[in-house]
């Protein structure tokens, strides 16, 4: 949902030019996907889910852009901002996303699985 939205809100904005992708662009982008992720899973963050990863990315994000920083640098914050959100997960209890059928005592000890997830593809963008 997140990447889908994401990437459909950057060719509204673009076309098929990726190589003119701005600050702007990432974080309207960014806001676009927490969105929809929130509007169809109904979590929020704090429920041990991908918005724990999410949210800290986009506010990363715009407070780099808003700082005037390049499109590169503002994907390299909130790759940083999605890790130690995804990593702030660990001994969460999980009250949305799959983590929530899980039992508490299996979770306590690792991040949740689709916050590291996002925080892994959020580096991804970074190459």
């Amino acid at each position: 949902i997140f990447f889908r939205a994401a990437g459909a809100a950057l060719h509204k904005r673009l076309g098929s030019d990726a190589a003119a992708v701005t600050a702007a662009d990432w974080v309207e982008a960014f806001a676009v996907g927490v969105e929809r992720v929130q509007f169809y899973g109904g979590a929020r963050p704090g429920m041990r889910t991908m918005l724990d990863a999410l949210v800290p990315a986009l506010e990363a994000a715009r407070a780099q852009a808003e700082a005037g920083a390049s499109g590169t640098e503002v994907l390299n914050q909130a790759a940083g901002a999605a890790l130690k959100g995804a990593e702030a997960t660990q001994g969460m209890e999980a009250m949305a996303g799959r983590a929530s059928y899980v039992r508490k005592e299996q979770m306590a000890k690792a991040p949740d699985p689709g916050a590291m997830a996002i925080a892994y593809a959020v580096q991804a963008l970074t190459k």
